[in-house]
C-alpha cells in the first residue's frame, strides 16, 4: 500500500473514531497491516482522556514492539459518564490522529514493511522468497574475547535453488567451490573432491538465505538502531531463539529488506561476524560459472594439475540401501509434506554408509536420515535430552552447532543407538520432528532419564575440560 492511500485510510479511521462507529478500515483485510498505526492513535487518544490533558506527548511506540493491539475498547472511544464522547475529547483525536499522521511520516513508519516483530520477519522472508539470484564480496571472522582468530573473504555467487561459485580466500591459500545444484566440486591448489549428496554444505556460513532462516526461527526480533552499510541504510536488529539466550544482531537492508551483516553470538566468548562487503540483487548471470569440467569428463582420472582427485560421496538408489534398521518401518513413518530428494552413498565417511535426504515444502525444510549398521558406543552432551527406546539409547537436541560440520549453524537432531545399528536425524533448528520420528519408527515413546541413571548403566557423562 502505498503512502498515500495509508494517510487516506488512517484519516477515515480517525473520522470514524470521532464519530463513535465502528472503523470501516477493518472491513478490507489489506488494512489490517496498519494495526499498529491504529493502535498508536487509539493509545494516544486513550492517554490524553485519561489525563484529561490536549497534544501529542513525546514517546512513540517502538517500531518493532511485539505486543498486539489493544482491543479492550473495540476501537471506539471511551465515553463521558454520560454515556456520549464528550466534545473536547472528540476535538482532541482529531487533533492527536492528525499530528499521529505527521509523526509517522516524518519518521518513515509509512514507507516501512516493519510494523511489528511478525512484520520484520514476514518482509524479510518474502523479499528472500522473492530472491532469484546474488553476487557479492562477503568476510567471514570469527572473533574470541574480541580478538579475531580466523578471517577469510569469499566472492560468491548463488542462484537458487542450489547453484553457487564461491572463491574463498584465507591464511594465503584459495579454495573454489562450483555447485551446479546437485554436486559440489572444490577445487584447491592440489586437488580437486566431488561431493555428489550435499551441493550446499559449504554454503551454510555466508548464504542470505542462513541469515534469514536464523531470523525466522527466532522467538524474539526487536529493533535496537539503524546504521549505513555499503551506502544503504539498514536497521540494527536484535534476536535470540530463546529468553536467557544472549542476544545476536543483523543488519537488514531498508530498500530490499534482505540482510547485509549478522553478528552470530556462539558462546560467551566467542562471535561469528558475517559482512557483505559488495552486492548485488538478481543480477544476470552466465550458467557456465555453475559448472566445473571435470578431467576427461569422468571421475577418477587424475591430472598433473590436480594429482589428488577424489569422490568424496556418491548418488546411489533406494534398493542398494542395507541396514540392520527396519528400512520399511523408516519409510513408512515419513512426515507429510516430505520427499525423498537423494540417496546418498557415503564412501568416506566414518560413521555411517547411508544418508536418506528428504525436502519439504519450502527451501529450507529438510530431513536427513543417516543409516549405519555398525552401531558406536553411546556418548551424549550435557546440552542433549537423552533416554531409552526399543533396547537403545537416544540423545536429542534442538539447537546443536555446526552438526556433523555438513550443517553449519544451528540444527535439530535426534540419535538412535542399538546394538544392531544407529540411526541419525538431522532437520531444522528447534524442530520436534526427529524425536517424534523415531518414536513413530520404533512404535513407542522415549523413556526420558538422567545422566546419573546413564552412569547406572555403565554410560558416563561426557568430560567437561577447564576453560569450556
Amino acid at each position: 500500500m502505498d503512502k498515500e492511500k495509508q494517510e487516506q485510510v488512517l484519516s477515515d479511521f480517525i473520522d470514524d473514531l470521532i464519530e463513535e462507529k465502528k472503523p470501516g478500515a477493518y472491513d478490507s483485510e489489506e488494512n489490517r497491516e496498519m494495526e499498529k498505526l491504529f493502535e498508536t492513535v487509539r493509545a494516544v487518544k486513550r492517554t490524553r482522556e485519561d489525563q484529561g490533558q490536549a497534544g501529542v506527548g513525546h514517546e512513540k511506540a517502538s517500531r518493532f514492539s511485539s505486543e498486539p493491539g489493544d482491543q479492550r475498547s473495540g476501537g471506539r472511544p471511551r465515553k463521558s459518564k454520560d454515556g456520549k464522547g464528550s466534545g473536547p475529547f472528540r476535538r482532541f483525536a482529531l487533533v492527536a490522529a492528525a499530528a499521529a499522521i505527521l509523526l509517522f511520516a516524518f519518521i518513515g513508519v509509512l514507507d516501512s514493511p516493519f510494523t511489528g516483530q511478525d512484520n520484520i520477519v514476514e518482509a524479510v522472508v518474502k523479499a528472500y522468497e522473492e530472491l532469484e539470484s546474488y553476487e557479492g564480496v562477503v568476510e567471514v571472522q570469527s572473533r574470541r574475547d574480541g580478538v579475531v582468530d580466523f578471517q577469510e573473504t569469499v566472492n560468491i555467487t548463488y542462484q537458487k535453488p542450489w547453484k553457487y561459485s564461491a572463491v574463498h580466500q584465507f591464511n594465503g591459500v584459495e579454495m573454489k567451490n562450483v555447485s551446479n545444484g546437485d554436486r559440489l566440486v572444490t577445487i584447491m591448489p592440489n586437488s580437486v573432491t566431488v561431493d555428489n549428496v550435499f551441493p550446499e554444505k559449504e554454503l551454510w556460513r555466508y548464504h542470505i538465505g542462513t541469515q534469514v532462516w536464523e531470523l525466522k526461527n527466532a522467538q524474539e526480533v526487536e529493533e535496537v538502531g539503524e546504521e549505513t552499510l555499503l551506502g544503504r541504510e539498514a536497521v540494527v536488529l536484535q534476536y535470540r531463539y530463546e529468553e536467557g539466550e544472549e542476544y545476536s544482531r543483523m543488519w537488514i537492508d531498508k530498500r530490499t529488506n534482505l540482510p547485509l551483516k549478522k553478528q552470530l553470538s556462539i558462546h560467551e566468548e566467542s562471535t561469528l561476524v558475517v559482512q557483505f562487503t559488495e552486492l548485488a540483487v538478481n543480477p544476470s548471470l552466465d550458467e557456465d560459472i555453475f559448472h566445473y569440467v571435470l578431467e576427461e569428463g569422468e571421475l577418477g582420472i587424475a591430472s598433473v594439475e590436480h594429482p589428488d582427485f577424489r569422490e568424496l560421496n556418491r548418488q546411489g538408489q533406494m534398493a542398494e540401501v542395507e541396514t540392520a534398521a527396519d528400512l520399511d518401518a523408516v519409510l513408512e513413518q515419513l512426515p507429510e509434506g516430505y520427499e525423498l530428494f537423494k540417496v546418498g552413498v557415503l564412501k568416506n565417511d566414518v560413521f555411517f554408509d547411508y544418508v536418506l535426504r528428504y525436502r519439504g515444502a519450502s527451501e529450507r525444510d529438510f530431513l536427513d536420515i543417516y543409516l549405519s549398521s555398525n552401531p558406536r558406543e553411546f556418548h551424549y552432551s550435557l546440552d542433549s535430552r537423552v533416554g531409552k527406546l526399543a533396547g537403545g539409547y537416544v540423545e536429542i537436541d534442538r539447537k546443536a552447532w555446526n552438526v556433523l560440520e555438513h550443517y553449519i549453524g544451528e540444527s535439530s537432531f535426534a540419535k538412535w543407538i542399538t546394538p544392531e545399528f544407529e540411526i541419525f536425524m538431522v532437520t531444522n533448528h528447534g524442530s520436534a520432528l526427529p524425536e517424534a520420528y523415531l518414536e513413530n519408527i520404533a512404535r513407542e515413546e522415549i523413556q526420558y532419564v538422567t545422566p546419573e541413571d546413564l552412569a547406572e548403566e555403565g554410560i558416563e557423562p561426557p568430560i567437561i575440560k577447564e576453560g569450556h
